[in-house]
């Protein structure tokens, strides 16, 4: 019996659990009283809009655990006077609306709306997860973080800072030479965490990546 509820409770504090063939959960928040008010007339954010935030934020989580996104990362080189570039593309996403999209428990804690969120796969959805959970595709664990003063966007761009990251961790073990150019996909393995603290965004983001391309430097 004990084995049975461990994973269980680890499932509900974390979020997610990707062994799950059927179900996704994550559990994300959104900040009733921002730092930054994008709309004083509606400050702080009534529950109302706070919960479609925080259902899309739901949505946009569970699509990056389904379908991922492709990514090219250029690595900066001094030498060469190349700087980093790092860009995300959604696969796809899940649509707006979808009835297989619910939130199943909400709180209002610390001026922030939580929910917990889940998402019934379908067939081919489970088999898209089942595929990543495979020795080919490499794990990594990023942290990103932005300044509060960007706002809800600012921590949306601390999850695309936690993946680079993510990415950039696994592929400098692989490079004897740097390469010019890295194009693969990747996909949220688990429920990322973000925290706020220190006037900062901080996202912590575990993901699996494939890298589809390695474009070496040919000529110095």
């Amino acid at each position: 019996m004990v084995r049975s509820l461990v994973p269980s409770l680890l499932i509900f504090l974390l979020g997610v659990h990707a062994g799950a063939a059927d179900r996704l959960f994550v559990r994300p928040w959104i900040e009733l009283e921002p730092v930054v008010r994008i709309d004083p007339a509606n400050y702080p954010l009534p529950l109302d809009v706070a919960e479609k935030d925080v259902l899309e934020v739901g949505r946009v989580l569970v699509s990056g655990m389904i379908y991922g996104w492709t990514f090219t990362y250029i690595p900066s080189d001094k030498a060469r006077q190349v700087s980093e570039t790092f860009t995300l593309m959604p696969v796809a996403q899940v649509a707006w609306g979808n009835p297989r999209l619910r939130v199943t428990e909400t709180e209002v804690s610390d001026a922030r709306l939580w929910a917990r969120i889940a998402y019934a796969l379908d067939d081919e959805e489970a088999l898209r997860r089942s595929a990543w959970d495979s020795n080919t595709a490499d794990l990594s664990t990023g942290r990103g973080a932005v300044s509060v003063m960007q706002g809800p966007t600012g921590r949306a761009a601390s999850l695309d800072a936690a993946i680079r990251d993510a990415i950039r961790l696994s592929l400098d073990t692989r490079w004897v030479n740097k390469p010019r150019q890295i194009d693969g996909e990747v996909v949220l393995w688990d429920d990322p965490v973000t925290v706020v603290g220190s006037g900062m965004y901080t996202t912590v983001a575990k993901v699996k990546l494939l890298v589809r391309e390695l474009v070496p430097y040919r000529i110095f």
